[in-house]
């Protein structure tokens, strides 16, 4: 069947949607494969009896909404702490920050070496006894110095974070990917809807100190709990037996692994480094500009940032479900292509009402497209994390991820103090710079390309050859 326009033609065959080069008008349109959107109920109802009966997405899923439950009973008034409680000076609090950040991008990269040579159970089950250790450390640190090592600590857990995406992937067939990345960023993300309010609340009550310590001993036995059910309930995805008797000939190193990828994921690199430059360069700043420029309240602004979490949170399993069916590169292109339009919203609009329409508009792209901060930041995104499934081996799929997060954690790594810089010179500019996001546009639309399932299937098939 042919659909004739005047400026193109769209062919449907085979439940496929191609948007093809126009000759006559020496137009190049970027071929964009779109799946047929049918969903029968059948087989949604299959896509959720499959997603929620797996054990190793559900131990995942509810082991860390738990974990995010109780981190939000300290982490959000952590800063508050160090200054009034343990008297830190604010540019000792920055430098803690800084050293947080960076400890848990460089340790993503050895995790992720670590979890595809020993296995992904291993590597969660000990990375989540580091996190309970560091929770100790932090609460009985009675100085700002005896805080640092449990910052690095809390960094070196950061180690199981690729072996979190390889295990989700390794679980499930391509097909399901997207609903599976979906349903464990649904389910991680609903204490951000209700627990600030709530954290905020156990604060007034108790105050800072005694709040924030209690916090820790919770967050410290929430995370116990979490680290006994994965390692009763996880499954292991790996064969680590069959990959130490692969021949030594056969064995490539760490560079070869890497640099031998596909073309898509240096392509990926470069798109997480542009959004996440932009959006750490400009996230801190905005609560402030909308406090102390727009003369908004803090009421008003937490609940723009409510709206788009609600609107989002619910989202997060139907933009899986759609990059199943309708292709991962039309998700991402809406999250990225929409990437700055909160902060574009704060910089050109006034009426608070279109402010809550836009943010509104923020959380219901956020749900269905991911990459955003609330949406696992700019490496995240449903669609974005079975994309990279899809093109990535299975033995090689922890090496890949911690290698994307931490080079763009280092490149990104001054965004915030460059920010800092650029909002004292003019606050507009700097809400201004974030449309720079856009040239990750044509990026995804003419370097990013998704595997033909017979691809993905064979490197499936040489994957669970090997392992």
């Amino acid at each position: 069947m042919i659909l004739k326009y005047p400026y193109s033609w769209i062919s449907l065959e085979s439940n496929l949607v191609f948007f093809e080069t126009i000759s006559n008008y020496n137009i190049i349109i970027p071929r964009l494969k779109i799946y047929s959107c049918s969903y029968s109920e059948n087989n949604l109802s299959s896509t959720f009896k499959e997603v929620f009966s797996n054990k190793n997405v559900m131990a995942i899923s509810l082991t860390n909404m738990l974990y995010m439950v109780f981190n939000n009973l300290w982490n959000l008034w952590w800063s508050l702490y160090l200054v009034q409680v343990l008297n830190t000076p604010i540019v000792i609090v920055g430098l803690l920050s800084t050293i947080q950040m960076s400890g848990s991008f460089l340790f993503q990269l050895p995790g992720g070496i670590i979890t595809d040579k020993y296995g992904r159970k291993k590597v969660i089950v000990y990375g989540t006894f580091l996190r309970v250790l560091a929770a100790l450390f932090l609460y009985s640190a009675r100085s700002w110095q005896w805080v640092i090592p449990g910052i690095v600590l809390n960094a070196a857990a950061g180690i199981y974070m690729p072996a979190f995406s390889a295990i989700i992937a390794d679980s499930m067939p391509r097909e399901r990917r997207g609903a599976a990345f979906g349903t464990y960023r649904m389910m991680t993300s609903l204490p951000s809807v209700f627990m600030p309010v709530v954290s905020g609340y156990y604060l007034d009550q108790l105050g800072i100190q005694a709040g924030v310590r209690i916090g820790l001993l919770l967050f410290a036995g929430a995370t116990t709990i979490a680290m006994l059910v994965r390692a009763k309930y996880l499954q292991e995805t790996l064969d680590t037996k069959s990959l130490k008797e692969t021949p030594l000939r056969e064995k490539k190193g760490l560079i070869k692994d890497l640099t031998g990828q596909p073309r898509i994921i240096f392509f990926m690199l470069l798109v997480s480094v542009i959004s996440g430059f932009i959006m750490r360069m400009s996230w801190s700043f905005l609560p402030i500009y909308a406090y102390d420029v727009m003369g908004l309240s803090t009421t008003q602004y937490g609940l723009l940032q409510s709206i788009a979490s609600l609107i989002a949170c619910p989202l997060y399993m139907v933009g899986g479900l759609l990059s199943d069916r309708v292709g991962r590169i039309p998700c991402i292109l809406m999250a990225r292509g929409f990437g700055p339009l909160d902060s574009l919203s704060l910089l050109f609009l006034r009426d608070y009402n279109h402010l809550l329409v836009s943010f509104g508009t923020v959380g219901l792209i956020e749900g269905l497209g991911g990459g955003r901060i609330r949406g696992g930041g700019f490496m995240g995104g449903p669609a974005w994390e079975a994309l990279l499934a899809d093109v990535v081996s299975q033995e090689n799929r922890g090496k890949v991820n911690g290698m994307l997060a931490t080079i763009s954690g280092i490149v990104t790594l001054p965004a915030s103090y460059i920010g800092g810089l650029i909002y004292n010179l003019n606050p507009n500019m700097l809400l201004g710079l974030t449309a720079i996001q856009f040239i990750s546009i044509p990026i995804i639309l003419f370097f990013f390309k998704e595997p033909e399932k017979d691809a993905v299937q064979q490197t499936t098939q040489i994957s669970s050859t090997k392992s």
